[in-house]
């Protein structure tokens, strides 16, 4: 069976299908749905399918493969999944007794008994893809597996239009695409049934006078007929803020302002930068947020970081921004660490900037006037919880 999981897991077909289940609220034990068993979803079908050729080669067993993923001794949650197996399989009169003590291994898997197939590999697919959960968030690699079926930007986004946001996707184009890892999903309210920032975008940006753009890829997106639109219920995460940037003057064509948390050194960066519209022909500013988690630079490591940075352009004759973009950007070990210290003697400053390529943007909205809170309560909940209290200390201080 080790060798079976080893080769289910160097299949072409795995690393996508892993990279969609992360992306699923729950892991996929708690939405095998065996007691109203009803077939494999649409979404594991091809692995299911190149798992059952596989087992079938290897001549195993229906008693080796449940035996396996009902081990106790490899997690209490697909043992709970074997019994449900079984008492799915079993005739009704059969005791809890006899049925927990197959699953544990106590009682031999009786001979006369056969599982429904699909049903057996596809908890033998979803064991490997919850034991072996997808954990490359690197944004060079994701980005090399993306699969775009429609025209993209420089920035690898789509302009969009009549799409219907959900709770924890969109359906565009007859398709029900589950929402990009980077996007927080946390409500505005109890009530609300859609992440909180497209929640704001609907209520207040009229999105056929805008131009909205998303990150848009295929392996995220299954068939709407195959799709399972659910809701849940969710909990506030966020609260408001006030914010008066329109009285706030500029002296110098580069600001950079820097608050930072006395407790665990984290720092919010806020650069803003005077330049020209040509074709409006009036001045605007860039603004740019950006979460600095303190990484301790005794680790050592090679991995990289990332951080959520969030860009607009603020026009103040208009007192409206005109454009955003919430990015995702990813800096080598060495120069974050530089750049996050903000010492004046680093050849890195503060406002280091990241390369295009781990510049990764998620979505975008532009040329439609967007009004100053509405831009505040955007970033607000696109920033990390710890960090909206130092958001808004950058907002009272600019008044």
């Amino acid at each position: 069976m080790e060798k079976l999981i080893q080769d289910i897991k160097n299949l072409d077909s795995y690393y996508n299908t892993s990279y969609y289940t992360f992306h699923l609220d729950e892991p996929l034990w708690k939405s095998l749905k065996v007691r109203n068993w009803s077939g494999v979803p649409y979404y594991i079908k091809q692995l299911c399918n190149e798992v059952k050729s596989l087992i079938k080669e290897r001549n195993l067993t229906q008693s080796e493969i449940f035996q396996y993923i009902a081990d106790p001794k490899k997690g209490t949650h697909y043992f709970f999944v074997a019994q449900q197996i079984l008492s799915y399989t079993f005739p009704k009169d059969v005791a809890y007794s006899d049925i927990y003590s197959i699953s544990c291994g106590e009682k031999e898997f009786p001979t006369n008994i056969t599982i429904d197939e699909d049903l057996l590999f596809c908890a033998v697919t979803c064991f490997v893809l919850d034991r072996f959960r997808y954990d490359d968030l690197n944004i060079k690699s994701v980005i090399s597996y993306e699969k775009h079926m429609y025209d993209i930007n420089d920035y690898k986004l789509t302009k969009i239009e009549n799409l219907d946001f959900k709770q924890n996707g969109f359906i565009y184009d007859k398709k029900y695409y589950l929402y990009n890892i980077f996007i927080d999903k946390s409500p505005l309210n109890i009530n609300s049934l859609i992440p909180a920032v497209f929640e704001i975008m609907s209520q207040n940006i009229d999105f056929n006078k805008s131009n909205f753009y998303l990150r848009l890829d295929e392996r995220l997106a299954v068939p709407l007929k195959y799709a399972d639109v659910s809701t849940i219920l969710k909990f506030q995460k966020w609260r408001g803020c006030t914010f008066d940037f329109s009285n706030t003057k500029l002296e110098n064509l580069k600001n950079i302002i820097v608050h930072g948390d006395n407790d665990n050194y984290n720092k919010l960066l806020m650069v803003i930068k005077k330049r020209y519209d040509d074709i409006l022909d009036e001045e605007f500013w860039h603004i740019e947020i950006e979460e600095l988690p303190y990484i301790d630079r005794e680790f050592k490591s090679n991995k990289d970081i990332i951080t959520t940075f969030i860009h607009g352009k603020y026009y103040p004759k208009r007192k409206a921004f005109r454009h955003i973009d919430f990015i995702k950007n990813q800096y080598p070990f060495k120069e974050y660490c530089s750049k996050q210290e903000d010492n004046s003697t680093n050849e890195i400053k503060i406002d280091f900037y990241t390369t295009k390529e781990c510049h990764y943007k998620v979505w975008c909205i532009e040329n439609i006037d967007i009004q100053e809170h509405i831009w505040c309560e955007l970033v607000n909940v696109s920033l990390s919880e710890e960090y909206r209290k130092l958001f808004g200390e950058i907002l009272d201080s600019s008044k």
